[in-house]
């Protein structure tokens, strides 16, 4: 198990490997909100059953699903509820091993180390869902994460599912004591992440084959999208 070799990805590795170290709990989730380690398994369910009513995504009969930033594994084992295999990634191994020592051997779940933007361990179409919550909108480049959208679309059967988030807007204004994280991770390139207008998705979904479905949360600063892979 190691990191990407590419010097960009290897920053982005040290970066989540310090916030995994720091508290690998509230920085799987998105925001970095403090967690209630009693809790945090239980919001798999919950978030999967809000995003089906909110936007469509379902899991349910997957063959292979992908939990792509899975962090420590809040929502693995939910995923593995559902789909015959899941392949757990994350590009922090701290994050990874943070997971595994939670979930321990579950039946069906891979853990792998990998960057959004560079699965090379997952041939063309062998996915049939993807899941990536708070990963998108840490990428420090537009570039990385048209990489990242382009993976998603090389990973999916024709016919697969990609559930995603982008950062569409700057983040709201925040004075002092109105947001718990550290200033050395707010104001961190990699934690703020590139802004990508929804224009500019639609045209890179369908330069790489996806279909954008349906888009939550477009009037404010985090867009949820459901894509799918183009059925031949």
């Amino acid at each position: 198990m190691s990191a990407p070799a590419d010097p960009v990805l290897q920053r982005i590795s040290r970066f989540w490997d310090a916030r995994a170290r720091e508290d690998a709990l509230r920085y799987s989730v998105p925001g970095g909100p403090r967690q209630d380690p009693d809790g945090f398994e239980d919001q798999g369910e919950a978030v999967l059953a809000a995003l089906t009513k909110q936007v469509g995504y379902v899991v349910d009969g997957a063959g292979v699903a992908i939990d792509l930033g899975c962090g420590a594994g809040r929502l693995t084992p939910a995923l593995a509820a559902r789909a015959e295999t899941v392949v757990a990634c994350d590009v922090s191994p701290r994050m990874v091993d943070a997971a595994r020592a939670r979930i321990g051997a579950t039946p069906g779940v891979d853990f792998r180390v990998a960057h959004a933007a560079d699965l090379r361990g997952i041939g063309p179409g062998e996915a049939d869902t993807v899941l990536a919550l708070g990963v998108l909108p840490h990428l420090p480049t537009v570039e990385l994460v048209e990489d990242a959208i382009a993976e998603l679309g090389r990973v999916l059967r024709p016919g697969g599912t990609a559930l995603f988030d982008v950062r569409s807007a700057p983040a709201p204004l925040m004075l002092p004591g109105e947001d718990a994280l550290p200033a050395y991770v707010a104001d961190h390139p990699l934690w703020r992440g590139a802004l990508l207008d929804l224009e500019t998705l639609a045209a890179i979904a369908q330069e790489e084959q996806l279909v954008i479905e349906r888009i939550a949360g477009s009037e404010g600063a985090r867009s949820v999208v459901l894509a799918s892979r183009e059925a031949f």
